[in-house]
């Protein structure tokens, strides 16, 4: 069993390589060395070729036919996660101020986490050596790939990136309109809450006393009747009223509702006034030929219809033939479908998705995966070197895989370096801030460690993979995704990301103590 010093130094050593190489690229952009056009070019190597390479060359030995079954798990729980972050970004942008401009990326920021570069660096180094076994560093990039799909999935062809594009339409809100707005949402919301208690605190009043009100009627005489007192004008006018439609379609008063009339009004032909619920008379310049706006709180003005109207509606919805209208209805119907469908597909054309879709089949066909690796009773022969006639197509992955890591790192240094502070202090929303670092690492780790657990103890998840269940509360961990950064760079239309760099810094900053933490603590748990 492994010391506390030593699950410490574990749980940091891969943090301090990362920060590292984290901290040249943000030196170099500083230094203007690498340039904006260069980290995206950079990030354009990364994600087209150095990361889809490092994936197929992870998952095709790693992924067996005894372990594809952890697949179901890792979906479950990345979507677990996800729904996590949902939810935790609600609850901020109901509670704190957030810029208009933010309140979709607030969502996206607490949904999508860096499931990429800062996972993948720390499930190398950790699986690589004791107290793992040989291999597992292979098996945990495979189980992390899992995750990743879910990521690019719920991001781009379920169209979570266009959520960021939403912020930035319609006019703009200054921070104290924002503000107000916000207070006077909480204002009715307490209200709302005080008049619930209110009233479920008079029914159980009411309840309690209700057989002393019975006890009251017993004693009532059988004759006692209430005396009839003749109505008042106002009284009649405030009963509900009930419209009658007869065949001819002309809305007609019934019994119980008293007609209007106003001395003095200029006649309108075949006009109504019917004398609506709780609702206050009409004076004579109320009544126009306007109809009435619908949450205006004064009586509803019937304009009934005549014969030559009804016979135009007839003759108008006589032109167009039933079937002609349904056809185009359902060709509208079948053509959208069709549409999100396709654009469904295409979304799912990129890299590091093609690259795991193809490592699937060839792990788990053992043809297929013969020809890559070395496989017991494999019925391919090998090349002349002794290796699979396919085992070079592995090594270049394998090869080019291996840049990935610290480019991606280099990368995302320079994505931070970059961020620029809001001018004013005004403009930073202290509290959401913080509330976002706090909920992504410190409470949800918390939620995902009891989450495994959870699973490990009714079997859903296996108990003796332990690559398994340390990816799982691993991932569980991680700050707010830097691709955000780009995509709203792209949907800003000015280049910039004002709003999300101070939701970004802190997290990055805080990321290496509680992944230090949550590192130490499930390696203590696994062993």
């Amino acid at each position: 069993m492994v010391s506390t010093g030593g699950l410490v130094w574990i749980s940091c050593r891969p943090l301090l390589k990362m920060l590292l190489c984290t901290t040249s690229g943000f030196i170099l952009s500083r230094m203007d060395l690498f340039s904006a056009l260069a980290a995206r070019g950079a990030s354009q190597v990364l994600l087209n070729v150095t990361f889809p390479c490092l994936l197929f060359s992870k998952m095709v030995p790693a992924f067996t036919p005894q372990n594809v079954s952890a697949i179901g798990p890792l979906i479950v729980i990345g979507c677990i996660y996800q729904t996590l972050g949902l939810v935790l970004a609600l609850i901020i942008r109901e509670f704190f101020w957030v810029p208009h401009r933010f309140r979709s990326g607030l969502v996206v920021a607490g949904i999508w986490s860096n499931w990429g570069d800062v996972p993948t660096a720390v499930i190398l180094s950790i699986t690589a050596s004791a107290p793992f076994k040989s291999g597992d560093s292979d098996l945990g990039v495979a189980y992390m790939s899992i995750f990743i799909l879910v990521f690019f999935v719920t991001l781009f062809p379920l169209g979570g990136h266009q959520m960021i594009a939403r912020d930035f339409k319609g006019p703009d809100k200054e921070i104290r309109e924002a503000k107000d707005a916000l207070k006077k949402k909480q204002e009715s919301r307490l209200y709302l809450v005080a008049k619930v208690l209110r009233v479920a605190f008079c029914r159980t009043r009411s309840a309690g006393r209700r057989p002393d009100v019975e006890e009251l009627h017993e004693k009532q005489e059988p004759n006692e009747s209430v005396p009839h007192h003749e109505q008042t004008e106002e009284e009649v006018i405030s009963s509900p009223t009930v419209m009658e439609e007869d065949a001819s379609g002309i809305v007609h008063r019934s019994q119980h509702a008293k007609h209007i009339s106003f001395s003095g009004m200029s006649p309108i032909e075949h006009v109504s006034v019917i004398a609506s619920d709780n609702v206050p008379p009409l004076s004579p310049r109320s009544v126009g030929h306007e109809a009435p706006d619908v949450m205006s709180l004064t009586p509803t003005v019937v304009i009934a219809a005549t014969e030559k109207d009804f016979s135009k509606e007839k003759a108008t919805e006589g032109r167009q033939p039933v079937a002609t209208r349904t056809e185009s209805v359902h060709s509208s119907t079948s053509f959208r479908i069709t549409t999100h469908i396709l654009r469904f597909l295409r979304s799912l054309i990129s890299a590091p998705t093609i690259a795991i879709f193809i490592a699937f089949p060839i792990a788990l066909v053992k043809p297929l995966k013969g020809l890559f690796v070395e496989v017991v009773d494999s019925p391919i022969p090998n090349a002349p070197d002794g290796k699979p006639p396919l085992y070079f197509v592995l090594d270049t992955a394998n090869f080019l895989g291996g840049a990935s890591i610290p480019l991606g790192l280099i990368c995302l240094g320079a994505a931070l370096a970059k961020l620029k502070m809001p001018n004013t202090r005004k403009s930073i929303p202290i509290g959401a801030i913080a509330s976002m670092a706090i909920g992504k690492l410190v409470i949800s780790p918390i939620l995902g460690v009891l989450i495994v657990n959870g699973f490990v103890k009714i079997g859903f998840i296996d108990e003796n993979d332990k690559v398994l269940r340390f990816v799982t509360m691993f991932f569980s961990g991680m700050p707010t995704a830097t691709t955000q950064v780009l995509l709203t760079q792209v949907y800003s239309g000015t280049g910039e990301a004002e709003h999300l760099s101070p939701f970004l810094i802190p997290q990055y900053a805080l990321m290496f103590i509680s992944t230090t933490a949550l590192t130490a603590y499930s390696l203590r748990t696994l062993f």
